[in-house]
């Protein structure tokens, strides 16, 4: 009986971890909430996942890692405050309902932490984890392939065909997009998220490293490498430019690590030398020169790849011409770049946090306070005129670090920080493990909160499960080593 129940577990688990790339599933957003753009399957995978093992464990009492302390004070605080505003007078947005709202908003961040609780106590050693990194490599290969199929067809067809469509309907509730990949997600911001918290780190740790978690190579090219290379391509495809410069933010932390190695080595070798005026410059001129060559190096790369993407997507057409005499500089810019509704709301974020600086206004509540808090030249932009004056819907900030700031406020914001700090920290005792896998997950751990910082200005809901699941998996990794040590 006991083995019938881990095997069932089991299938349970992997179930999920191949469910991830779906985002929208139609029968999923209907028994849910019908309209909403957030319906992983893989949650409701996660729920009968609690419902038959993780209750049990929590019955056992089985320790937590100390790495998990802060976001479940996070989200204790957050949900106080939340009960709390309605103490208040709060404005009114049509038809919109306050209690519907945050409730909404708590079981999204209900379910971004249960991937992360589920996730942190899953493996009781280091087989769990490398079984877990195959079925993500896996999934991974289905969604590059997929992904391969929609580039071909609007490359052969300059459209997508009805039985491509038909298809997509089944898993999404969001359209195809003209020349830009989504993958199985809901849209291609959301697609490119999705790599960026899950895919990329893992095949790019695995890459650096040169392991792979399967006992096969291609003529000394494991899978990793060949996955890291489809998910590149697929990530520019998608012309999410938050995705793109998260991306880059893991290759710079790659060079720096690369740099310092190698300023390290020429040092070492220095000192073997018998030349005395070589060992005089090499703690001056010699490290600068080598660091002035990468940061050229690095700009050169910066550059070329924006002037790429100048070329290919009409989005960032002027991105080389700014107009620093134009007295709305930035936002006329941003304009310019059809980024422009995105800083506004920004800004609109940043006024509702001045407001309510220490505990903000509560999980769902800011949209309530946008409209009032709008800059002027917002009015000017007609993706917030329609949105005010034609629709609904309750605007959003457009970004997870604003948002923190003004609904949860100085305290939420410093929590949730302290939290990515803890597994930042975690990281990199990892890496000085003689452990692979430690170290896989230590550089993964770094890739996704690194990726997490700009592609918190892309996306702004706690339901999407990625970074969740993959600090999960650095959790859980970091919980094995002190139980080692023990």
């Amino acid at each position: 009986m006991r083995k019938i129940y881990s095997v069932m577990i089991k299938i349970l688990w992997i179930g999920m971890v191949i469910m991830l790339p779906v985002t929208s599933m139609p029968l999923v957003a209907n028994l849910i909430s019908p309209g909403t753009s957030v319906a992983p399957p893989s949650g409701l995978i996660l729920f009968l996942i609690i419902l038959v093992w993780f209750i049990p464990q929590i019955i056992k009492r089985r320790k937590f890692s100390e790495l998990v302390l802060p976001i479940l004070i996070f989200a204790t605080i957050s949900i106080i405050v939340t009960l709390w505003s309605f103490y208040r007078i709060e404005p009114i947005y049509k038809e919109n309902n306050a209690i519907k709202n945050s409730l909404e908003a708590i079981i999204t961040l209900a379910i971004g932490l249960s991937f992360y609780l589920v996730t942190s106590w899953r493996f009781t050693d280091r087989k769990g984890i490398e079984e877990t990194f195959r079925w993500i490599n896996w999934s991974g290969l289905i969604v590059l392939a997929w992904s391969a199929v929609q580039i071909g067809a609007w490359l052969l067809y300059h459209r997508y065909p009805d039985w491509l469509r038909d298809f997509h309907e089944l898993y999404s509730v969001g359209p195809l997009y003209r020349q830009r990949i989504s993958g199985f997600a809901f849209e291609p911001s959301w697609f490119a998220h999705q790599l960026n918290m899950l895919y990329l780190p893992l095949w790019l740790a695995l890459s650096v490293q040169r392991k792979t978690v399967h006992s096969f190579r291609i003529w000394k090219v494991s899978l990793e490498n060949i996955l890291l290379f489809g998910g590149i391509v697929a990530l520019f495809v998608s012309y999410s430019r938050v995705g793109l410069a998260a991306f880059l933010l893991m290759i710079g932390y790659v060079m720096l690590s690369i740099n310092i190695w190698l300023i390290k080595k020429i040092k070492n070798k220095i000192q073997t030398m018998q030349w005395e005026t070589l060992k005089k410059i090499q703690s001056g001129g010699l490290y600068a020169l080598i660091g002035l060559t990468m940061l050229i190096f690095y700009l050169a790369i910066i550059l070329l790849i924006g002037y790429g993407l100048s070329q290919t997507d009409p989005r960032m057409a002027k991105l080389f011409s700014i107009d620093l005499n134009h007295p709305d500089g930035l936002l006329y810019y941003a304009n310019d770049l059809t980024f422009a509704s995105r800083v506004v709301y920004w800004q609109a974020g940043w006024n509702i946090f001045n407001q309510f600086p220490w505990f903000g206004t509560g999980l769902g509540k800011a949209g309530f306070y946008i409209p009032q808090n709008l800059s002027p030249y917002a009015w000017r932009l007609t993706e917030v005129r329609d949105l005010v004056f034609r629709t609904h819907d309750l605007l959003n900030i457009k970004s997870l670090w604003l948002r923190l700031l003004s609904e949860t406020g100085i305290v939420g914001f410093t929590l949730f920080i302290t939290w990515l700090w803890g597994l930042w920290r975690s990281s990199g005792i990892l890496k000085k493990q003689k452990d692979s896998l430690m170290q896989t997950l230590s550089w993964m751990g770094k890739f996704v909160i690194l990726g997490l910082v700009l592609e918190g200005f892309s996306v702004d809901t706690f339901a999407l499960p990625y970074f969740w699941f993959s600090l999960g998996i650095v959790t859980a990794g970091w919980q094995l080593l002190k139980e080692g040590e023990n």
